[in-house]
């Protein structure tokens, strides 16, 4: 017990395995935060990032596929993130009250209005969403047929149909449980889930045809997800010949951090309680440090296409992962090694590689992101940050073991000082969040890194439900 956390404070930390030293330890970086990383310049091609040519990509794809690294291959794919910010401004519009009428939603959008303008949006272009069949279906099932809906513009009931528990529900469920990519051959959708059991198939599967998953999913929602996969399984089991052995885990309560209020006091609770929030990706570290791979492939839930682009992914994490055996089997120290795909920056949100000075005389090439910069990000370092020509789109390809084949020890090669600082509401009242070092940022910050330029074409995130009628995301 300390002078601000009580008895009862301590009782509640130790119920999720945190220690009220870490506790003391995470409300002074709230307060102090850490000094930033100091960019130097972003790496480039011939500067800290690897192109390589047509026999180079041959041949690593041939370590890949004759070491038989598939077999002790693992896809990790983190899977924790709702839905909910996929719909933000249609939420937003959905609970108003009262709903505005037709002409006050066209003269909305048309001053920029973001919840009026998207479902004007819907409005429009809703046959075209991968969910469309199944929100006519519920619709129907709900004595609301879609048709009906769409000829009288009822906005109101459309979107408590989509994104409410009396429809779809789509706003409450896991980004990884939403339908992706609708196939007209085969009269249904795949879920972002679903879709990276068959994109993983190509390169994963070994002499046996069997391909090994990971999914980080929150506890609520680690049924559905079984259940979700399980019957995915046995589709391309059917179709591919291809078993898929999947797992699960969920992000340690011990991972859970403070947050402080404006003031600078423990953020409480309505009940007094101390508020412990998710901290972020990079508390899954220890997530991938207990799987029982040697090698991982690492992919973004919302980063996945419909099978016609499968070939050519698969092509780039055999090469990725070809280039990961050969610098492992090469190394001369104890250090994880990491081996980053890289695509040319086109404006995605987010973070790319750049040169950092950690500490005097400490250089080294780091995946950074923009809120690593600090609330108050120096102007020149802005600068630098906006001339990065490469961007991150996770797909990383990482050693869990030495050459010997011993397990290292993830925790060893943190960088601590490597954390985010948010600002963030909390029912209504503002506070200051703590998140951990990033998995692919400070949490892998020692680590050997080797970035490589793989094709635009690889990355297609989902950030809110119009990317899915992205062309790489249509039929």
């Amino acid at each position: 017990m300390t002078a601000e956390l009580s008895a009862a404070d301590c009782e509640q930390l130790a119920a999720r395995g945190i220690d009220a030293r870490e506790a003391e330890r995470q409300l002074r970086l709230l307060r102090e935060p850490p000094t930033p990383p100091r960019l130097l310049r972003p790496c480039t091609v011939g500067d800290g990032i690897r192109r390589l040519d047509e026999a180079e990509q041959k041949a690593l794809r041939e370590i890949w596929q004759s070491d038989g690294a598939g077999a002790d291959a693992v896809k990790l794919v983190p899977a924790s993130g709702a839905a909910s910010r996929m719909f933000g401004p249609l939420l937003a519009l959905r609970d108003e009250e009262p709903f505005p009428g037709g002409a006050e939603l066209s003269r909305r959008a048309a001053a920029g209005d973001a919840g009026a303008r998207d479902l004007e949006r819907l409005w429009r272009e809703l046959p075209r969403f991968p969910f469309f069949d199944e929100l006519a279906a519920v619709c129907a099932a709900r004595g609301a047929p879609l048709s009906e809906l769409r000829e009288r513009r009822d906005g109101r009931r459309l979107l408590r149909l989509l994104l409410g528990e009396d429809g779809l529900a789509l706003a409450s469920r896991p980004k990884g449980l939403i339908p992706f990519h609708h196939y007209r051959d085969r009269g249904g959708s795949r879920t972002a889930a679903e879709e990276h059991l068959w994109e993983g198939a190509a390169s994963l599967a070994d002499e046996e045809g069997v391909a090994r998953f990971h999914f980080t999913v929150g506890s609520e929602a680690r049924d559905q997800f079984a259940a979700e996969l399980a019957e995915a399984s046995d589709r391309l089991l059917r179709a591919r010949g291809v078993v898929a052995e999947v797992g699960f885990s969920m992000q340690g309560p011990s991972t859970d951090t403070l947050a402080i209020t404006p003031n600078g006091e423990p953020f409480r609770d309505d009940d007094g309680s101390l508020l412990l929030r998710p901290s972020g990706h990079g508390a899954l570290l220890d997530n991938l440090g207990a799987l029982e791979a040697r090698w991982v492939l690492l992919k973004n839930i919302d980063n996945v296409q419909p099978e016609r682009a499968h070939e050519l992914v698969a092509h780039w994490q055999e090469v990725l992962g070809g280039l990961l055996v050969r610098l492992a089997l090469e190394a001369r120290d104890h250090r994880p090694l990491r081996v980053c795909g890289v695509v040319e920056n086109r404006g995605e949100p987010g973070g790319g590689p750049f040169w950092v000075e950690r500490g005097p005389g400490e250089v080294s090439a780091q995946i950074v992101e923009r809120a690593e910069l600090g609330m108050t990000p120096d102007p020149a370092q802005e600068a630098v940050f906006a001339s990065s020509t490469h961007f991150n789109p996770v797909q990383i390809a990482v050693a869990l073991r030495d050459v010997l084949g011993e397990r290292y020890d993830l925790r060893r090669y943190v960088d601590e000082r490597a954390v985010f600082i948010a600002r963030k509401s909390h029912h209504g009242r503002e506070l200051l969040a703590l998140e951990r070092p990033g998995l692919w940022n400070g949490a892998m910050a020692d680590w050997n890194t080797v970035f490589v330029e793989v094709p635009a074409e690889t990355f297609a995130p989902v950030k809110t439900v119009f990317d899915l009628l992205r062309p790489e995301h249509q039929p």
